[in-house]
């Protein structure tokens, strides 16, 4: 250090500041705030392949216990079969078996989409890929965080066992290639980074997998598989997410819902467009939302098609992105617009910001009468078959 006027200065010279390795090292290295074990790692609800598998590959990383938050789809299961690997517990049974005292969020930070009954107090972490938006998580206390703008949960996960030098099971790189895979549509997706195709050549290299493209294909396989058998309401709640925004016109906030279906034949979906129509009028209804879509995402040729149900969302949408109604009743955006966190719901709320003016505008009183006048969902050993009056003849 020098001296000034009889007053020390403690600006140090750069080989004196960094003269410490065990400074630097500690720094540099693995993150400084490092999450206890035995917390319990949670994606979101309606878990898709990279909710599942970065809980999973996170709770190897940090000796926790994953959890899930719902019923798994057929293209996780199909990742979890060819990796070996069991599908976590759901999160209410991990309850039962053990207290939970910590828990952390992955590939989600938003009230809407945490698993029912976890305590907001026990967070104490969120690993996430998403946006904060109006609608993000409160804790009485400051978390650990660690929010990327990458393609996939599994990107940031895979990039914390590099930083820790933490052993790698050929199983856990296999599942976190999946989600990467699965959220990156094969790292063709607007939203893939320079990481995300680091770290797919990191871990198919880890997992002793040559061949990443047949992995994908066999993914989006499994993916379209159940899609032939499903009913209308399960197509529209397979992935859903519910947002909080404001609209400027009116200055009130607004409820919005996207759900996406990804596929690699959307004539499968876009067939059933009527009956998708009246099931998003119900969810509407049911989930007390302004606003509902559900787009269909060709996942081979890159194009999506949007499903409106009624005047309001076709009118947004319209202004949203500059298209107006098909022949078929949708409206198709331009090739490479596949990204519900990119390329959709920015384009919707920047109309919002602006102030865009609903048309139809309902009070509780019939709302509660339309939505008491839906006809009931059936359930066969917990799962859901759909609307009694909407089942198709077996």
């Amino acid at each position: 250090s020098s001296r000034s006027g009889g007053r020390r200065s403690f600006v140090a010279e750069e080989s004196t500041l960094y003269a410490s390795e065990m400074l630097t090292e500690k720094l540099t290295g693995p993150w400084s705030v490092i999450i206890p074990k035995g917390t319990v790692f949670i994606g979101h609800k309606i878990p898709d392949t990279d909710a599942i598998c970065s809980a999973i590959a996170a709770a190897e990383l940090f000796h926790g216990i994953p959890a899930r938050a719902g019923t798994i789809n057929t293209e996780t299961e199909y990742v979890l079969n060819r990796c070996g690997v069991s599908q976590p517990e759901m999160y209410g049974d991990v309850l039962k078996a053990r207290e939970v005292q910590n828990i952390c969020l992955v590939d989600h930070n938003q009230t809407s989409q945490v698993c029912d009954g976890v305590d907001m107090k026990k967070i104490i972490g969120v690993i996430d890929h998403h946006a904060f938006q109006s609608g993000t998580i409160c804790t009485p206390y400051p978390i650990y965080t660690d929010i990327r703008p990458w393609g996939s949960a599994c990107t940031i996960i895979a990039h914390a066992f590099i930083q820790h030098r933490h052993p790698l099971s050929k199983s856990a790189a296999a599942l976190m290639l999946a989600g990467i895979i699965s959220d990156t549509l094969s790292l063709c997706s607007p939203t893939t980074t320079e990481f995300d195709h680091m770290m797919v050549t990191f871990l198919s290299y880890a997992a002793g997998i040559k061949d990443v493209d047949e992995m994908a294909k066999e993914m989006f396989k499994a993916k379209s598989k159940q899609l032939e058998t499903m009913t209308t309401y399960s197509l529209i709640r397979g992935d859903i997410k519910k947002f909080v925004t404001k609209n400027a016109a009116s200055n009130s906030s607004l409820k919005m819902a996207i759900g996406v279906v990804e596929c690699t034949n959307p004539l499968v979906v876009l067939n059933r467009r009527e009956e998708l129509v009246e099931e998003l009028k119900a969810y509407k209804l049911e989930e007390d939302v302004d606003i509902a879509y559900l787009i269909v995402v060709d996942i081979v040729a890159l194009f999506s098609e949007i499903i409106c149900p009624e005047e309001d969302e076709v009118d947004l949408a319209c202004q949203a992105f500059g298209d107006k109604i098909s022949e078929n009743g949708t409206i198709k955006l331009e090739k490479g617009r596949v990204s519900r966190k990119l390329d959709f719901m920015p384009s919707l709320v920047k109309v919002l910001e602006r102030g865009w003016n609903k048309k139809s505008v309902e009070d509780r009183k019939t709302r509660k009468t339309k939505r008491e006048s839906l006809a009931k969902v059936v359930y066969t050993n917990g799962q859901t078959l759909g609307r009694d009056t909407l089942m198709p003849e077996s």
